[in-house]
């Protein structure tokens, strides 16, 4: 992870922040970095963190680009609001977000990890016209088109299957932890259950997680993650009009490569993947274990875009 661990350190750029409100008193904080003029790359986090999520994107590309980022409803200095938390949500938020950044004529590279990815997707599920007007291209990182991680119990069979499918239930655990009161201990550096859920994923990594977690209310983090299981916003992939890569970490054991294998097959089938990988060793964490070369995605994807 080299030059790894400088990037999850806060930007190093002026920010230029705003808010967007929504129906029911709900409010997005919106965060701006880099030269006002430059190519615009839209950065959307996931479940239970903020947009310090992407710290090190922001500290990679905003010498370049017109870096957005903001904190998902109820996350970070975003207000949840009156309304039931429901999935829509993420897609009209998203939706509200490039209304209120991204101009006519300059679409953006539109990044999601994780939950944000699921944003993304239910952003074009219900907004498909506007998918070519502010986005550029796509990437779909560590992310999937139905619920995160497994539910299923373990079942006996092969010892390997095992394995893989205990190591998945204890993910699922872990994510489920997070809803409670106090969850985010259960990602205290040194803990077993993190290593589990981020396998090989280092200690400064893992200390900052901890921070992160806790700019979220566990309250939000019940809400969104009950929501969460229910989700399904497979429809948007057949929108992206655009060009999508999607990246997974080989050792993502909350949205395993088997779930963005479904995400790159939908896309492939309407001709918009522009390029699926997965990352030997990456786990759910794999822009910030990876942070160049996932940058390196980005910039490539815009300078395709011209």
């Amino acid at each position: 992870m080299s030059g790894g661990r400088s990037l999850l350190q806060a930007p190093q750029f002026d920010v230029r922040h705003t808010v967007v409100d929504r129906p029911g008193g709900a409010s997005i904080a919106v965060y701006e970095y880099g030269p006002a003029d430059g190519d615009p790359v839209v950065l959307v986090h996931g479940f239970a963190v903020s947009a310090r999520y992407w710290n090190p994107q922001i500290n990679g590309l905003a010498g370049r680009f017109r870096v957005i980022t903001y904190d998902q409803r109820g996350h970070g200095r975003s207000e949840l609001g009156s309304e039931t938390t429901v999935n829509e949500h993420l897609g009209q938020d998203l939706a509200a977000v490039l209304e209120h950044t991204v101009a006519d004529g300059r679409p953006a590279v539109v990044v999601g990890h994780s939950m944000g990815g699921m944003s993304v997707m239910s952003w074009a599920a219900q907004y498909p016209s506007e998918v070519g007007r502010y986005a550029r291209s796509i990437v779909l990182a560590g992310t999937s088109a139905t619920s995160p991680v497994t539910k299923r119990p373990v079942r006996l069979g092969k010892p390997v299957s095992v394995v893989r499918r205990a190591q998945y239930e204890t993910a699922w655990l872990a994510f489920t932890a997070i809803h409670w009161p106090g969850g985010d201990l259960l990602m205290r550096s040194g803990m077993m259950a993190a290593g589990m859920v981020f396998p090989g994923t280092g200690r400064a990594q893992l200390i900052f997680l901890d921070t992160i977690l806790r700019d979220t209310d566990w309250r939000t983090r019940e809400k969104v993650g009950r929501s969460l299981e229910g989700l399904s916003v497979a429809r948007g992939l057949s929108a992206m009009d655009v060009p999508v890569a999607v990246l997974v970490g080989s050792r993502d054991r909350l949205t395993p490569p088997r779930l963005a294998i479904r995400v790159a097959d939908a896309l492939r089938y309407t001709g918009s993947l522009e390029r699926f990988e997965t990352w030997r060793d990456a786990t759910h964490l794999l822009n910030w274990e990876q942070p160049h070369r996932f940058n390196a995605v980005i910039a490539d994807l815009s300078a395709a875009g011209h």
